[in-house]
């Protein structure tokens, strides 16, 4: 049974770590992530006005590209500031609003979703362009906010904060569109309020974003090589989303939902062997009693049910002793995700049941020979 309940334990944390691994590589965070390049050795200090204009030149007519942009704030982290913000009338603390900048089609090229207003326009809207620095009264510089955002500020709806006026560290800003929540940081933390910014050039330090048409890694190993042409003396360090976010976020979860897998298997392998040994043991000591009952009428079937049925009893002791630690254990590691599955009854059905049916295949062929034996063959000696 202490066999059982630890492999039948891990067998339901390796499917719950599998399922959430999965999830958080699979699940929607607000922006398309498939085709996205960060081109980071974009905003390196070595880099020169005159090598960052011809590159952004030449990666922009690579074929496979779709759109490109720059940011100071990307997936994984980037350059940005926290302040305060302050909407008129609100009471309490003014909630604490991440300052990212965004540069031309930001919002275009990761394909987020417009939820209420309009996204940046320059070429329109003058107001659009913030200068970085304290605006004067007249001149409010205007912002994107995230739907976090406009929760933290107050706003019931996102409609509701359109052309709203509110005030932050560096002065006052009017809020001109709401955008969805994009994650571009860990599942395990809350998605961050964020208030965008436009700037030309995309921001202190901005890194490129190449959005493109079909296979990334084409178009990646273009980027290398123009890279390593234009500007030798400076690492690329473009990589795609998917990998940024994997390796900055998803790495750790993947390999301990292998490494429970690794522990499961040896469990219930080690489970296995006990339990096959006493089914050797207890069949040979029961031989005479399997005779003596098909001698009396008993059939295979009714033989086979006896034995494994009697043979299940301490399996499915384990697995009511296994589910309940199983449901804590992993209810408390979920517990340290914003974005998380739930625990499904499937899985420790499931597991429950793959641990049921190893436990039978065990055991089936001893007690499918004693079953089939000969009633004369196991009372001759008698």
């Amino acid at each position: 049974m202490l066999q059982f309940a630890i492999a039948t334990s891990l067998m339901i944390g390796t499917a719950v770590l599998v399922a959430q691994a999965r999830h958080v590589q699979n699940a929607d965070i607000g922006f398309g992530r498939d085709g996205l390049i960060l081109v980071n050795g974009f905003g390196d200090r070595a880099l020169d006005p005159a090598q960052r204009t011809e590159l952004a030149t030449a990666i922009r007519a690579i074929p496979g590209v779709a759109a490109v942009t720059t940011s100071g704030i990307v997936p994984g982290g980037g350059s940005f500031a926290i302040g305060k913000m302050h909407r008129a009338g609100a009471t309490g603390d003014p909630p604490m609003i991440v300052q990212g900048t965004v540069g031309d089609a930001f919002f275009e090229t990761y394909r987020a979703r417009l939820i209420a207003g309009r996204l940046f326009d320059p070429a329109r809207f003058v107001l659009d362009i913030g200068n970085g620095e304290k605006d004067p009264p007249a001149r409010l510089p205007n912002v994107i906010l995230n739907r976090t955002a406009v929760r933290r500020l107050g706003f019931a709806r996102p409609a509701d904060a359109i052309d709203q006026v509110v005030a932050r560290d560096a002065g006052a800003v009017r809020i001109v569109g709401v955008v969805d929540d994009m994650r571009f940081g860990t599942p395990r933390d809350p998605v961050d309020a964020l208030a965008y910014s436009y700037r030309p050039d995309g921001g202190y330090r901005s890194v490129q974003v190449v959005r493109t048409a079909g296979d990334a890694a084409p178009v990646l190993a273009r980027i290398e090589t123009l890279w390593h042409r234009i500007a030798p003396a400076v690492p690329p360090a473009a990589v795609t989303v998917d990998q940024k976010l994997y390796e900055s976020f998803y790495r750790q979860d993947v390999q301990r939902s292998r490494l429970f897998m690794i522990g499961a298997v040896l469990a219930v392998a080690i489970g296995c062997i006990g339990l096959y040994g006493l089914a050797a043991f207890d069949t040979a000591r029961r031989v005479k009693e399997i005779g003596i009952r098909k001698t009396l009428g008993a059939s295979t079937t009714d033989v086979l049910r006896l034995l494994i049925g009697q043979f299940l009893k301490p399996v499915l002791i384990a697995t009511m002793i296994a589910v309940p630690l199983a449901y804590y254990a992993m209810e408390h590691w979920l517990a340290g995700f914003d974005d998380r599955v739930a625990l499904s009854p499937w899985l420790f059905v499931g597991a429950v049941a793959l641990a049921a049916s190893i436990a039978v295949a065990t055991i089936l062929g001893q007690t499918l020979r004693v079953a089939r034996s000969e009633p004369a063959r196991a009372l001759r000696y008698q």
